[in-house]
C-alpha cells in the first residue's frame, strides 16, 4: 500500500544538512584563463575601486577566498564547486524556507519542495518513490527535462569515483522509467534522508541530449568546464584563480530571477576581502576571519550575519600510525588539547567547543558530559607513560596553508602538548599535496575541517567514521560503530537512528580517533543593499535566491 504525498506537504524529518546550454565557461583548465569577458581584465587582489568596485543595480558582486574546482556535479565535493554548480543546474527538490534565532532566511531542511519533481508517492515501508517531473522544466537548450535525463544522470553519479558513494548512501537498487515525465526509485534498504540526498548539487540533471556520443570520460573532461543543465544561470566565465561571470537566464523555466548578473572575484587574501567589504566594493563577502570582525563592526552599510552551522574543526590522528595505534596516546592527546584558547583567541569567541564528534546543531547530538574530553596536563602524562612513552613522543602535523585559523590552532596544540612531552613537528602543505596526504592516509596528525552538505548524523558517521568512510583519513576502524551505521541505516524508524548515533558517539569518544576542536559559525558578510539572502546548511550560496 502507498501514501501518496503531494511536493507541497512532504516533509522529511532531518536530523537538520550552473542554465548553460552546453555553455563553455573555459575552454581548458579550470585554472587557466582562456575565455575573458569583454572588460573583465581584472585583478582579484588589487583592492582598486577601478577593478573591483560593486556592480549597481542587480547586479552582486560576490568575494570568494577560492574559485571551486570543476563544474562536474558528478566530481564536485567542495562547497564552492556547488554554488557554481547550483546556478546552472536543477535537481529534482529543493528546501523550504524558515528563519533562524536572528531573523535571517535559512533553509528548512526538514521541508521539502519540489523543483524538477513536482510531486511524488512514498510507500510506507520506505522502499519505493514514484516521482512525478514537472512538464514545463526545460534544460537551457530547450529540451524538456524527462524520465530519461533523470535515469542517465544518476546512472552517472553512481559510476563516479568522486561522489559515487552518495548514491550508495541512498540505497537506490532499481530506477525505472514509468513514462517520460515519471521514475520509480526502489530501495535496498529505507533511507530517511532519500531527498535531502536528492536536493544536493551532485544530484543535479544533467541533459544527455549535450552529451551524445561522449564516452564517460569524454562527459567528465567536458563537463568539468562546461555546464548542460536547466538552472537559472547561464555561465559565461569560470576561472578559477581570477574570477567567474554569471548571467541570468531571461527564458528560465521557473521564471526569470531577481539579479540579472553575478560577478565572483576569487581573493584568497583574508584581510583584500575584509577591505573589499569595507568599500563596499563588493556585495558579499565570504570566509572573513573572526578576529577580522572588529574592523568591519562599525560600518553602517554592513551587515554582519552570523549562522550556527555544522561545520567542524578537529584534529584527526592516523591510527595506523605505532604510537597513535595505542588508545592511550590518543586519549593523552585529548586531554591535553588547548580546547578553551582555540575558541577564545584563535576563534574570538565566534566557535564553540566541539565537545563529541557531531556538532551541536545536528539532529542526535548528545548533549552530555559523557566521553567530553577537557585539558588535564596530569591525566594525559600518566596516559603516555601508561602507553611507554614516559620519555618522550615525536610526531608530525599536517595542516592546509592558507587558512590563518588552522595555523594559530597549531601553535597553540604544538605548545599544549610540548608540556606534556610530545613534539610536534608542524608542516604546511599547499592544498592539493595536502589533501593527497589525507585521502593516502600519509601523515601523523592533521587538522581538518569538515562540514555535512546533508545535515544528519548517518551522513556524517558513513562518510567520516566508518571504516569505509571517503573522509575516514585517520582510518579509524571499530566494528561496533560500523555495525551501528549499518544498522541504523536500514531501519525507518528516524528516532531510533539518533539513538544507535548517540551511542556512536561514546564509542568514538572512548575510541578518541579525533581530537575535536570546535565548531565554527559560519560568517557572511553582506552589504546592506542585498535586500533578500538565504543561507544553506551546506554554506553553498544559491544565487537564483538572492535579491538586491
Amino acid at each position: 500500500m502507498k501514501r501518496k504525498m503531494t511536493a507541497l506537504m512532504m516533509a522529511v524529518v532531518m536530523a537538520a544538512s550552473l542554465a548553460g546550454c552546453g555553455a563553455n565557461a573555459n575552454a581548458n583548465n579550470p585554472n587557466t584563463a582562456t575565455t575573458a569577458a569583454a572588460g573583465s581584465e581584472t585583478s582579484s587582489e588589487s583592492g582598486t575601486a577601478e577593478n573591483t568596485q560593486a556592480a549597481g543595480g542587480n547586479t552582486l558582486t560576490v568575494a570568494f577566498a577560492e574559485g571551486g574546482k570543476t563544474l562536474n556535479p558528478s566530481q564536485a565535493t567542495d562547497s564552492t564547486s556547488a554554488v557554481f554548480i547550483n546556478a546552472a543546474y536543477d535537481q529534482l527538490v529543493t528546501y523550504g524556507e524558515t528563519t533562524d534565532a536572528n531573523g535571517y532566511k535559512i533553509a528548512d531542511t526538514g521541508n521539502i519542495q519540489p523543483s524538477l519533481a513536482k510531486s511524488w508517492e512514498t510507500s510506507e515501508d520506505g522502499l519505493s518513490y514514484v516521482i512525478h517531473l514537472d512538464e514545463n522544466a526545460k534544460f537551457a537548450n530547450g529540451d524538456p527535462v524527462t524520465a530519461d535525463a533523470v535515469i542517465f544522470s544518476f546512472d552517472h553519479i553512481k559510476n563516479s569515483n568522486y561522489t559515487g558513494f552518495l548514491y550508495t548512501l541512498a540505497n537506490i537498487e532499481t530506477m525505472e522509467k514509468n513514462d517520460d515525465y515519471t521514475i520509480t526509485f526502489q530501495l535496498s534498504k529505507p533511507c530517511t534522508i532519500f531527498f535531502n540526498l536528492l536536493q544536493m548539487h551532485i544530484f543535479s540533471i544533467v541533459n544527455p541530449a549535450e552529451l551524445e556520443g561522449m564516452s564517460t570520460e569524454e562527459i567528465d573532461t567536458y563537463l568539468t568546464t562546461n555546464t548542460a543543465g536547466s538552472g537559472a544561470f547561464e555561465i559565461e566565465k569560470w576561472e578559477a584563480t581570477t574570477e567567474a561571470v554569471l548571467n541570468a537566464r531571461t527564458d528560465y523555466w521557473k521564471g526569470k530571477v531577481a539579479l540579472d548578473k553575478v560577478l565572483v572575484k576569487i581573493v584568497p587574501e583574508a584581510s583584500n576581502r575584509v577591505l573589499l567589504a569595507d568599500k563596499g566594493d563588493v556585495d558579499v563577502s565570504l570566509v572573513i576571519p573572526p578576529k577580522d570582525l572588529a574592523t568591519l563592526e562599525g560600518n553602517e552599510n554592513l551587515d554582519i550575519r552570523s549562522y550556527e552551522s555544522v561545520s567542524i574543526t578537529y584534529l584527526s590522528m592516523n591510527t595506523q600510525n605505532e604510537a597513535l595505534s595505542d588508545v592511550r596516546v590518543r586519549q593523552a592527546i585529548n586531554y591535553a588539547m588547548p580546547y578553551d584558547s582555540i575558541v577564545t583567541d584563535v576563534l574570538s569567541g565566534q566557535a564553540k567547543k566541539l565537545d563529541h564528534v557531531i556538532p551541536s546543531a545536528m539532529p542526535g547530538y548528545i548533549d552530555t558530559d559523557e566521553g567530553v574530553y577537557t585539558q588535564d596536563f596530569d591525566k594525559a602524562k600518566e596516559l603516555l607513560a601508561e602507553a611507554g612513552y614516559s620519555d618522550g613522543l615525536e610526531l608530525d602535523m599536517i595542516l592546509s596553508n592558507g587558512n590563518q585559523d588552522n595555523a594559530d590552532s597549531a601553535i597553540l596544540i604544538q605548545d599544549a602538548l610540548s608540556k606534556v612531552g610530545v613534539t610536534v613537528n608542524i608542516e604546511k602543505m599547499e592544498r592539493p599535496q595536502y589533501l593527497e596526504a589525507t585521502s593516502g592516509h600519509n601523515f601523523d596528525l592533521a587538522i581538518a575541517g569538515y562540514s555535512a552538505f546533508v545535515n544528519d548524523p548517518g551522513y556524517f558517521f558513513g562518510n567520516c567514521l566508518y571504516s569505509k568512510g571517503e573522509y575516514n583519513y585517520g582510518s579509524y576502524k571499530s566494528d561496533r560503530v560500523d555495525a551501528i551505521w549499518e544498522e541504523a541505516e536500514s531501519i525507518n524508524d528516524i528516532q531510533k537512528r539518533y539513538e544507535l548515533y548517540g551511542e556512536a558517539q561514546l564509542i568514538v569518544a572512548e575510541d578518541a580517533p579525533w581530537a575535536p576542536l570546535y565548531e565554527k559559525s559560519t560568517i557572511v558578510v553582506t552589504n546592506k543593499s542585498v535586500t533578500d539572502y538565504k543561507y544553506y546548511p551546506d554554506g553553498s550560496m544559491r544565487f537564483a535566491e538572492i535579491a538586491k
